[in-house]
């Protein structure tokens, strides 16, 4: 988990440069040469392509998601994102999410926990965190939310098998998964200009934000193993 936050953090401080590069003129002088071409695309998508059965579509592969490997949930937001103005792009993302978490839920409820479980326990010391910390609280399911590459689908299933109550599963997963969901809309939503800071900075902030959960996780699973171990002395 280190490496994988050193690893945001580095990509944080790439792109924060990047950004310092394109200011200047040379770097941009290419750039403007597709700003019409961009901009005109950008009117036809929205133009063509804001519509019900664009909604439809978008929700659709959110269930779709649920049922088979399909685009990850990223690409989906952003998609939402590109098409329509970004108060409409979050509520119909927020809308999907729900669908999907409350699809993996029930499934979990009916047919068990699957493979999730044993993915989960591979780690001795993730282990052991989870069964001190009780796996089906609110507490654990947040962070599992925050942790960035933490399978959507596992988790869900998960929880449908530990009793905790399908509303506060719900909430509790669209809180821990909301910095992502609002990321990846503004991506989207600025997906037409991909030079600017507007699309850019909120890569800078998943990048950051990612490092610092998988920091804070490892310290926690740390000591909890820690005081397992004093406890068993």
């Amino acid at each position: 988990m280190n490496f994988a936050a050193f690893i945001c953090f580095l990509l944080a401080l790439a792109l924060i440069v990047f950004l310092r590069l394109i200011e200047m003129d040379e770097a941009m002088e290419w750039y403007y040469k597709y700003t019409d071409t961009l901009s005109n695309f950008e009117q036809w998508i929205q133009t063509h392509g804001a519509n019900w059965r664009s909604v439809l579509i978008i929700l659709g592969n959110f269930v779709l998601k649920a049922v088979i490997p399909w685009f990850p949930i990223s690409c989906i937001c952003v998609v939402s994102g590109a098409l329509f103005p970004a108060y409409t792009a979050i509520a119909i993302n927020v809308v999907g999410l729900a669908l999907l978490f409350t699809i993996k839920f029930f499934w979990g409820k009916r047919f068990g926990g699957g493979n999730a479980e044993k993915i989960l326990r591979k780690y001795d010391r993730a282990s052991k965190f989870i069964d001190q910390s009780k796996l089906g609280s609110a507490i654990v399911l947040f962070f599992l939310r925050l942790v960035p590459c933490v399978p959507i689908n596992s988790v869900s299933q998960l929880y449908g098998t530990t009793g905790i109550s399908y509303w506060k599963y719900l909430l509790v997963s669209l809180v821990g998964f909301s910095y992502k969901l609002f990321s990846y809309t503004i991506i989207g939503r600025n997906v037409y200009d991909p030079l600017s800071a507007k699309f850019l900075l909120p890569f800078v902030f998943l990048f950051l934000f990612s490092g610092f959960v998988l920091l804070g996780l490892n310290g926690v699973i740390g000591l909890t193993g820690y005081l397992s171990s004093k406890h068993k002395d």
